[in-house]
């Protein structure tokens, strides 16, 4: 009698068994669409972020863009001024050695 008592509690065990793991999995799937719409909500979140750090990106490269033109301009503006001083210096040091060739 002892054997068939075993057998009725290792069936009963493996029926408690089937029915937890069935329970769990249908507790899963009841949850997936709360999950679904969990991850959906993350990820529209780190969307949005990741479109608003692009576009702060994208309005600090127009900023740096508009400071790198005035940049070039004011260097151009130094070389030409620069190239006026020394046409004004060689103008200046050919009446020097004019004039010191005529003291000469």
């Amino acid at each position: 009698m002892s054997t068939g008592l075993g057998i009725t509690i290792a069936v009963g065990l493996l029926g408690t068994l089937i029915g937890s793991v069935a329970t769990i999995i249908v507790a899963l799937i009841d949850r997936q669409p709360l999950l679904a719409a969990a991850i959906d909500a993350r990820i529209g979140l780190l969307i949005e972020i990741y479109e608003r750090t692009i576009a702060e990106l994208r309005a600090e490269i127009e900023r740096l863009e508009a400071k790198i033109d005035i940049y070039e301009k004011t260097i151009n503006d130094l070389r030409d001024h620069i190239g006026k001083l020394e046409a004004k210096i060689d103008v200046l040091q050919s009446r020097l050695n004019e004039a010191g060739a005529a003291i000469a």
